[in-house]
This record gives C-alpha cells, structure tokens and sequence, in this order.
C-alpha cells in the first residue's frame, strides 16, 4: 500500500510539474501572440499598441492576468490615449472544454489602474475624437457580414469591474490650463448573459477629490446581442459639479462655457418598457443651470430642468402624474392628472393632460447656437403638443395633438410649408376588453398646408388635399429577449389632391437583433388615381444616379401586397382593371399576379422577378400583350411617335445593372393592321432615285411619313448582352415595294438593319412618268440605322437599280433624255446616280450623327430607370 502511495505521489508530482512547465511555456506564447495583435492595432489605429506580458492560471481554473496595457500618441500629441496596469480574468475552464467553446463562462473580470488621457490639442480637436474617427473609418472598409449584429449568448460573465479608474483632460491649446480629472472611477457589472437582467453601478469624483456623481442602470432580460432595454435609472450627484471646465473638450461646435449640473433622480421603469415589469414611478430632479454657449444671443444663459413625480402600472393601465415639468430655456413641457384602466373598454381618466408652451427650435437657437446649424433653418415658430383625455366619460380616451400649423417648415429639395399653413396630427389611443389586449388606435395626418414641389417628384402645392387617416390596433409582448409586436390596420384612408387610397393589413415584428424578422399583409385599393396631376415630370437634374438600396434594410421582410386600381392615368394615357398582387423575401420581389386592361387589350405581367437591393442580379419580366393599341402603349415611354396598330405577343426578359450589356430574352408576336411612322421606306428610296434620273418625276427625298406594316406582320426579337436580333428577316408586302429587313436593334432604342426595297413596276413607272415599266420588281439594298422614332437611311446603293431602269428603258431613249449620244447614255446615268448617292449618304451621316448625340443620353437615361433599375 505504502508502495502505491508513493507512486501516486509521485504522479501527482510529475503533473504539478508538467501544468506548471505547461503554464510558463503557454505565457510565452500567448504573449507572443498579443505582441502581434498589439502591432496590427497599431498599424489600423494609426498610434503605438503596447503589451508587457500575459501570464496564465492553470491549476485554479483557468486565468488570464495581461499587464501593461497602453494606446501610445499618435502623431502630434504628446501623451498616450490609455493606459493600463492590469485586467485578471477568471474563467470555468471545463464547460468552455466541454461545451467546444459554445458556452464561455468568465467568473471575474477586474481592471486596475486604467488612464484615459483626453488631450486637447492646438487645433481644438481631442486625440479621443481622432481616434474614433479612425475607428470609424476602419469599420466602414469592413466587409459587411463583419459588421451585422453577433450572437453573444454563449457568454457569460459573473462579476465585472474597474477600480480606481481616471479620465484625465489636459487642454494644450490653453496657455496655462490646469489638469481636470474625472478619477476615482468604479464600474460595477454582475451577471451579464443574455436571457438575465442587468445592473451596472458607476461611481466618480467629477473635477473633485471625493467621488460625487453615482449612476446605477438595470435593464431588461437581455438579447443575444446583449444590447442592454433600460427598466431603472438612478442619477445622484452631491455636491453640484461645475462643468464649465468641461467645455473646451466638448468641440467647438458646442461653444459650453459655464454650467452646474445636478441631479437626485430615481426612475423605476418597471412594465412600462418591454421586457419590465412590476410598478412605474419616476421622482426627481436633473438641473442643469447657468448653461452658457459661445454666441449665444445676448450672452443668454439656458436651465434645462427635469422635475418629475410619477406612478403608475403600465399592466393596469394607470397613471398618476401629481408632478411633470421640463423646462428648457423659455420652453416647456408640463403634465398633470391621473388615469385608471386604460387597458379596459371603460379607462377612468382625472384631469390628465401634458402640454408644451413656447416650443420653437428658432428661440431656443438663441441660447444655443448650435442648434442652429443643426436645424438648418428648417423648423421656425411653436410647436403646439398637447396629450390630454378625450372623448365622453362612458368612452374616453387618450388623444395625441401635434399642431405645427404656426411653424414655417423648410426642408431643401423636399418641402416647405408657410407659417400659419395646415400641418396636424391628431391620434387616439384605448385599452381593448382586458388587460394585455390589443391597444385600439386611430390617427390623422393634415399636411394641406405642405408644398411637396421642391421635392420635384410630386405636384403638391399649398391648399391640395394631402391627408392620411387610418384605425386599428396593436399587440404586443413585454420580452426584451424576444419581443413580439403586430399592429392591425383595419382602416386606411389617403387622399392625394383629387384621389383617393384605402386599404387594410397587419405588419408583425418578432426577435431581436440578426434573429429580428417582420412580416406583413397589405390590401390597397384606389378607383382612380391620376399620375399625371400627382407627380411632377422627371429633370435631368432628378435623374442623376442613386446608390442602390441597402440589403440590410430589408433584412428578416416577409411579406404581401394585394393592389387594385379601377382607373390609372399616366402620360396623358388611361389604363383600367389594375390588379397586382406580390409577395416579398428580403429584397427578392416575385409578381404573382399582375394584370390590366389598356389601349383596347390586356397586360399581364404575372411570373415577373427582382431584387430591390441586389441591382448586379438578375431580374426577371414576363410580359403577355393580348390585343393591345401600340401607339397609346409606345407614349408611356417616349414622348415620339413610332407605332400604331395592335399588338399580340409574349415577353420574357432577364438582365442586371448595366441593362445595355446583361439584357437577354426573347419577344414574340405579331403586329396587327400597323403603322411605323419613323420613316415611309418606299419614298425613302422612290425619291433619291428619280433624282438619278433623268427620265420624269423629281419624287421626295422620304424624310417624313410612315409606312404601313400590312395587315399582320409576325416577328421575333432575341435579346443577347443588351443587343436585339431578328429571329427571322421580317417581310412587309406593299402594292408599292415588297421591303425585308434583317439585322436587330440595341436596347437603347438604335437601329442597325440591312434590308432591301424592291420597287414594283408601278411604282418604276411612276418615277419614270410612265416611260418604263419593268416586267418585275427593282431592289435597292440599304441600311437603316440611328433611333427607331427618327431612323436615317444609309448605304443606299441605286446603281443596279439604274442600270436594270436603262436596260428596261433602252439606250436610245435614256440618251435623248440626257442630251448625249445613246453610246455614252449608260455612262452618264451611272455618274448622276452615283454623285446623287454620294450626296445623299453624306447627307444621312451628317443627319445621323447629330440626331444620335442628341437622344443617346436621354435613352441612356430612360434605361436606367427601367424596372427600377
């Protein structure tokens, strides 16, 4: 036995040694490690990063003690931003083993002897401030799924502190400035982990020697993120700090020369925020006094005081306010009274009203100059708030009025409103049947008195109607951890000037955080609305590109839209029977349903696909066109004149961002009875070749006319990296000339076509003034190029076809025409035809060129805002 225990000793010998030859090996290296970390810092951060040394605690758990932590100056300061003796962390060591890291348990956290030196340098500037600008930028080159929101709740930490803390403000752009100090600083933190509340503790001593400002936070449950919902907060400070020392390290943009702050204020939140619960009651005072700001009007002083005696339970709905008043200057806001029940069909309200006096942001600028710029001369004149009961004593409730009706609102390049024009909100709020139930709410929205035309999208001026109401009710949980919301609209009604908009749905809100999702259902309805009256035509200037939409933004969105509209007119053109119905994921639209009667026919464009914030990826349209009017369908996109006639035919197109290089797909159909108004084909080649010759009628030139496509012209387009090609040569008989054209077009609306015109023996004997008729038709070979509304021909080749007209004509009686001998006839009329083609291809470049530099960027312009893209 004696045997085996001097084994185990010995065992157990050999283990200490080896755990603490292990613990001075792993110091090294971890050390090692820091000193690399240390040195990245200090490249991203722009200043040194500096660690003495990390040593580790095996034998009692794991521990982690770093020594000698500092941030040095950056260039041009003269001491380091933080300094740090130590931070000893104790960890449970086995369950981080046992769960893979999955749940990381931290038993204490301590950090002593912490500096922060806030140093003010000559330009006015902190090296604080220069170094969460730098942090700043840092986080903006970040790729974007290092910067969502992390799930945090595999931590835990039993007991944070720091001890003895200090904040030191050194002013070197002040000859003479003596060291402020915010020191003897605590934080306390116990029990951070998600799913549990919180309590912080802060003690100082503020520009003292004796700690004299206390602060004490609990929150909610926290989420995953630990992104803290306070329910408590208490401010104590004893004696009044003067904080005017303070104010050059507040930035010159906040001026702060004098001022005392004090405070002996308990907030005790309870149910009245999510995640709380239990009682509410807020007393106290927070006065900040004598505040004083460079370029204040007069040298006027502001108070700013909080002064507040209120109880309540927001699970009752009852509400006691024997005392609320917060001044600011000469504004105000004051409240009084008391409500039972409000969370039942019968609240009980006494005398409960708050109202503001006094409230303009342009006054209170006075006392406070930066508010000036910050508004930038928006907002001007009393804002009138008032929240009071309403209504008779067997059904009250509360109601909200927001009146800015005395205010002069201005905002640049999206509203104005004239002091003493219409602008209200008035909203009502009811307790639903029992205690829980959803909150009944209805609102109203005036804005008659706004002029939205400076936004220059929607023609909205002073004293058009512009109003929104809507009823319903919300519900919702009292989780911070995984909050639940629905609000139900079951009423909405918007006039816009003459029209008129109703609908109904819900939207649902659930989690928090990356785990956040919302969800929705909408129903809109209109019988007219007229875009022609609501909006304003687009500018150059509006049309300047948009940096698409965040993906973030539509981050956890599901959801539904059901639209109709009996009545639609847009560009002085009238469509009926609008229904549309989609749904959403994210960004990722799909079109269910989406139909409507137009020009004479129906547009369905259901199986359609995009993505709002995605515009690299692939969209998708369907389009179906049954019988539709080409010439009211052509005016909603361009103003020019291009093609009449009726339409059958099937859509399908695909592309990305740069529409001119991804657009693929393929268009089908057939052209009823149509009408190509950009150019009459025949007289473009009639004309320039009876100018060839010498034998009859001058003709036309064909600049102008159109030219009629037959009866039913079948066609198809396949789309390619933005370029358009006939499927098949498309053929248009005329007793004139029978015309076929091949080649295709770009998506910006240009031509490039080859094609022949083959005049009949009609229409020969017409140039000819009846001198020759041929036993068949006459090609001419061209091309037709330039925009489809205002195309130009070129490369028209007439010298076959005045060669077969003298063949068919004879020598003898060309060269009586031209006044020669009938051997040299052939030669002449060659010379002529090729000096008139010469001109009129010189004519045609010159005529192209100019009509393309004029309309390619407004085509460009047209493309980009296609499909919202």
């Amino acid at each position: 036995m004696k045997r085996w225990q001097k084994i185990v000793a010995i065992v157990a010998a050999a283990l200490v040694v080896a755990v603490i030859v292990l613990s001075f090996v792993a110091d090294g290296i971890i050390t090692s490690k820091a000193r690399e970390q240390a040195q990245k810092l200090s490249q991203e951060w722009g200043r040194p990063v500096e660690i003495d040394s990390v040593a580790t605690k095996l034998l009692t758990g794991l521990g982690v003690r770093v020594s000698g932590v500092r941030i040095g100056a950056a260039q041009g300061e003269d001491v380091p931003l933080v300094s740090l003796e130590r931070v000893e962390v104790k960890m449970a060591l086995l369950k981080a083993i046992f769960s893979a890291g999955k749940t990381v348990e931290v038993k204490s956290a301590e950090v002593q002897g912490l500096t922060v030196n806030v140093e003010r340098l000559a330009d006015g500037t902190t090296n604080l401030q220069r170094f969460q600008d730098k942090l700043a930028e840092n986080a903006e080159k970040k790729p974007e799924e290092e910067k969502k929101q992390t799930d945090l709740s595999f931590l835990r930490v039993d007991h944070a502190a720091l001890k003895d803390g200090k904040v030191a403000f050194l002013d070197k752009a002040t000859k003479g400035a003596k060291e402020l100090a915010v020191q003897h600083l605590d934080v306390t933190v116990n029990d951070l982990r998600a799913g549990k509340p919180l309590e912080l503790v802060l003690k100082a001593a503020v520009l003292a020697d004796k700690q004299n400002l206390e602060l004490r936070v609990k929150t909610a449950p926290l989420p995953v993120t630990l992104t803290p919902t306070p329910t408590a907060v208490a401010l104590h400070v004893d004696p009044p700090i003067d904080i005017g020392p303070l104010g050059p390290f507040a930035g010159k943009d906040v001026g702060l020369r004098a001022g005392t702050l004090d405070a002996d204020f308990d907030a005790q939140l309870g149910a009245a925020v999510p995640g709380g619960s239990g009682q509410t009651t807020v007393k106290g005072t927070v006065k900040a006094a004598g505040l004083e700001f460079a370029g204040a009007e007069g040298g006027k002083s502001l108070d700013v005081t909080l002064d507040t005696d209120i109880k309540g339970d927001a699970t009752a709905g009852d509400v006691q306010i024997d005392k609320l008043r917060f001044d600011v200057g000469p504004a105000g806001l004051t409240g009084k009274g008391s409500a039972k029940g409000l969370n039942t069909p019968t609240p009980r309200i006494a005398g409960l009203t708050v109202t503001s006096h006094d409230l303009d942001p342009a006054l209170l600028a006075t006392y406070y100059p930066p508010l000036k710029k910050q508004l930038g001369g928006m907002l001007a004149g009393p804002i009138g708030l008032s929240l009071q009961a309403s209504g008779t004593q067997a059904a009250q409730a509360l109601e909200l009025r927001v009146d800015l009706t005395p205010v002069k609102v201005t905002v640049p390049e999206q509203m104005a409103k004239a002091a003493g024009a219409p602008m209200t909100l008035v909203a009502h709020a009811k307790g639903a049947a029992a205690s829980g139930g959803p909150l009944k709410f209805d609102a109203k929205l005036d804005l008659a008195g706004v002029d939205l035309r400076p936004g220059k999208s929607v023609d909205k001026k002073p004293g058009d109607r512009l109003d929104l109401s809507l009823e319903g009710t919300r519900t919702a949980n009292k989780s911070s951890t995984d909050p639940q919301q629905r609000i139900e609209i079951a009423d909405l009604k918007a006039h816009v000037i003459d029209d008129e908009i109703q609908g109904r749905g819900f939207v649902e809100m659930k989690g928090a955080g990356p785990r956040a999702t919302r969800q929705f259902d909408l129903t809109l309805a209109s019988s007219h609305l007229d875009l022609d009256r609501i909006l304003i035509p687009s500018t150059k200037e509006k049309d300047k590109e948009k940096k698409p939409l965040d993906p973030k933004t539509f981050a956890g969105l599901d959801g539904h839209a059901k639209v109709t509209i009996a009545k639609l007119t847009m560009k002085k053109q009238t469509v009926t029977d609008i229904v549309a119905d989609v749904t959403m994921h994210e960004d990722d639209v799909k079109v269910n349903t989406a139909q409507l009667k137009a020009f004479g026919g129906t547009v369905s464009a259901s199986g359609s696909e995009m993505k709002l914030a995605h515009p690299k990826e692939p969209f998708h349209v369907v389009t179906k066109l049954d019988n539709v009017g080409l010439e009211n369908l052509v005016a909603l996109g361009t103003a020019h004149k291009l093609l009449a006639g009726k339409f059958n035919g099937n859509i399908d197109l695909r592309g990305g961002e740069d529409l001119e290089k991804t657009l693929a797909g393929v268009l089908d159909g057939h052209v009823l009875d149509g009408i190509f108004y950009g150019k009459d084909m025949v007289a473009s080649v009639s004309g320039p070749l009876a100018k060839a010759l010498p034998l009859g009628l001058a003709g036309k030139e064909g600049q102008g006319g159109s030219t009629s496509l037959g009866k039913d012209l079948p066609f198809g387009l396949t789309i390619e990296n933005g370029l358009a090609k006939l499927k098949s040569p498309i053929k248009i008989s005329r007793p004139e000339a029978e015309m076929t054209f091949a080649g295709g077009m770009r998506v910006d609306g240009a031509l490039d076509l080859a094609g022949t015109v083959a005049l009949s023996p009609a229409t020969i004997s017409a140039i000819t003034g009846g001198k020759v008729k041929p036993s068949s038709s006459i090609p001419v070979n061209l091309k037709l190029t330039g925009p489809a509304w205002s195309p130009t021909v070129t490369d028209l080749d007439l010298k076959p076809a005045v060669d077969q007209i003298v063949k068919e004509g004879g020598a003898a009686l060309l060269g009586r025409a031209l006044g020669v001998d009938s051997s040299h006839a052939q030669q002449a009329a060659e010379q002529k035809a090729a000096q008139v083609q010469a001109d009129a291809q010189k004519k045609a470049s010159a005529a192209a060129a100019e009509e393309q530099k004029k309309i390619e960027q407004q085509a460009k312009d047209r493309l980009k805002g296609l499909f919202g893209k």
